[in-house]
């Protein structure tokens, strides 16, 4: 069975026509198999490079949106119960995203 690695994800999404300091905030946290589907183990930066494009993905923020003081950082698996219920979830491949409310 493969191993899981935990990132928590904070960024500001705001409208590309005004300030970075108001918009929308993210919060999430991407719990991701270890394991690449090549079955070769992924670390580090290769993992937190993922976890950020999944997050991307998810939130697209178009052509009139911009993310601004984004933050991504590695977290073991006891924060996911440290933080509230997630207001929303997603599933992409191996890997789940659980958005919070900020």
């Amino acid at each position: 069975m493969s191993g899981y690695t935990f990132f928590e994800y904070r960024a500001l999404l705001t409208s590309a026509f005004h300030s970075e300091e108001k918009g929308e905030a993210v919060h999430s946290l991407i719990k991701m198999e270890i394991d690449a589907q090549d079955g070769r183990v992924r670390r580090g930066a290769e993992l937190e490079q993922a976890a950020g494009d999944l997050v991307l993905f998810l939130i697209n923020p178009g052509p009139h949106r911009r993310i601004s003081h984004s933050s991504i950082c590695k977290v073991d698996a006891g924060r996911l119960h440290e933080l509230a219920p997630a207001t929303d979830f997603n599933r992409v491949g191996n890997c789940e995203i659980h958005f919070y409310a900020s």
